[in-house]
Order: structure tokens, then sequence, then C-alpha cells
């Protein structure tokens, strides 16, 4: 038989109470997020919403960076082109971001 830890409490949020429908694929994601946490599955399901406010959050980070750069690179002139290193030195430098991750 195998042996399964006790369940944790769900730590207490500060915040608004609500009852809320919850569709079953969620429901389902929070069950498997509970039984790995050791917690519960409301506590699971408002990780997961913390979760995917934060990735929103990130996404329009991302868009706005974008569209910076989109600006910038239509103000760019001739003049601005040709002062960018090489292609070597740009893709160099593009390379080594990557490596970071």
């Amino acid at each position: 038989m195998r042996y399964m830890e006790p369940r944790r409490r769900a730590p207490h949020r500060i915040g608004h109470r609500t009852t809320l429908t919850v569709p079953a694929q969620v429901l389902e994601e929070a069950g498997r997020l509970a039984r790995e946490l050791g917690t519960t599955v409301n506590d699971a399901i408002v990780r997961l919403a913390q979760e995917g406010a934060s990735a929103r959050q990130r996404r329009g980070q991302i868009a706005a960076l974008a569209s910076e750069r989109r600006a910038a690179v239509e103000r760019g002139g001739l003049s601005d082109t040709l002062s960018l290193p090489p292609p070597e030195e740009l893709r160099e430098a593009m390379l080594a971001g990557r490596r970071e991750l």
C-alpha cells in the first residue's frame, strides 16, 4: 500500500471571496496540481489563476516591447543602417543571448 502524505491546508489569502463555476478541464488540472503539491483543489485553482495572470501580463509586456522595436526600426534611416555592426557581429550577439537561457 502506498503511503500518502497528509494534505496541507491552503494558505490564508487576503482578497475577494467568490463562488464560481470551474470548467471541467481546469478542475482536472487543478486536481492534478493539488495532488502534486499536497494541497487543496481550491488552492490549486488560485495558483493556476495567478500563473495565468502572470503569463498574460508578460505577453502584454512582450507585445509592447515588440511594438517599440518596430517603431524604432521604422524611424531608422539610411545613416542608421550604415552604422550597424557587421552581420557576423549581430549574429554572434543574438546567439549569445540564446546561450544564456
